[in-house]
């Protein structure tokens, strides 16, 4: 397995991109059908905190895995122990196209990669934007894996980010409110003990997706924490889960970043428009539109 590391640039506002560095595990040798998967890490996590996970998901199943240290959190916010997070917090907004951004510059690097093959594995913060990401590029994944994931904006997670948000900012990061525009298969575990990112998170994602006929697997630790522990950890979940779809998914569906497609989203009394044909360090790449528009995803 090969490491190094990229630094692009990820859309920020008008005036100045956001510098974004990202962890790249290729297997030693490529070839045709050689996938693409992301690995988000948690709030105030690193680029190296899924290591254990890559190392079962590259070589073993022709993967180039990508982890993004996204903006606000890790080295990003600090650069010497790439520990805490900044405050006031985003929340998954910006740090969605930064993971997405990581993964279109992998793509633009490596363009014999397998498209067919594209996954996301996230834990808890991570988890979220393996979600949201199905959701923002609805034709890109063929599968995506949360593990004790947040699947909307519980009330303390407003205290730990130091700010207010507005009813659009809390629609365009909850997954449950465009559970509608995931399309691939989804995979969920949770621990039933989780303190810090509630099971009810996955429950009812699951019983939401179920109740649109999409596909989802979900797997329950009972006693498990926001870790998994003591029952099990996160590594061992990944192991048996991973056969249940990385040998074998696939989607038909060019990805939108390929395509340039424009996907919009329609959060509360505002529609988020994605324009996917846009370089990633452009400011429009994403745009706050007033109503609402019915969503064609």
């Amino acid at each position: 397995m090969r490491r190094y590391e990229i630094t692009y640039q990820s859309a920020n506002t008008a005036d100045c991109a956001k510098s974004i560095t990202a962890l790249v595990c290729e297997p030693d040798v490529i070839g045709p059908e050689t996938g693409a998967m992301l690995f988000s890490h948690g709030w105030g996590g690193t680029r190296f905190n899924d290591l254990g996970k890559i190392g079962e998901a590259c070589e073993p199943y022709n993967l180039v895995c990508i982890a993004v240290e996204f903006r606000q959190s890790g080295f990003d916010y600090d650069p010497r122990g790439g520990s805490g997070w900044d405050c006031p917090y985003d929340l998954s907004f910006y740090q969605l196209f930064d993971v997405l951004n990581g993964l279109r510059e992998v793509l633009a690097l490596r363009p014999g990669l397998d498209t067919r093959r594209l996954f996301h594995y996230g834990g808890s913060q991570g988890g979220h934007l393996a979600l949201l990401g199905a959701i923002a590029a609805p034709r890109t994944f063929a599968a995506v894996y949360a593990s004790c994931a947040a699947t909307f904006i519980a009330p303390h997670f407003l205290t730990w980010a130091g700010r207010d948000f507005f009813p659009h900012e809390l629609s365009v990061r909850s997954v449950l409110d465009h559970a509608d525009c995931l399309r691939c298969p989804v995979y969920l575990d949770h621990g039933t003990a989780d303190v810090e990112v509630s099971v009810e998170h996955t429950l009812l994602l699951e019983a939401r997706l179920r109740e649109l006929g999409n596909p989802v697997t979900a797997v329950y630790y009972e006693g498990g924490g926001h870790q998994l522990e003591p029952v099990s950890n996160r590594i061992d979940a990944f192991k048996a889960m991973a056969p249940r779809f990385l040998p074998t998914q696939r989607n038909a569906d060019p990805p939108d970043f390929l395509t340039g497609a424009v996907v919009t989203l329609p959060c509360a009394d505002r529609t988020l428009v994605i324009d996917w044909s846009q370089p990633p360090a452009r400011a429009a790449l994403f745009r706050w539109e007033p109503g609402v528009v019915t969503s064609d995803q």
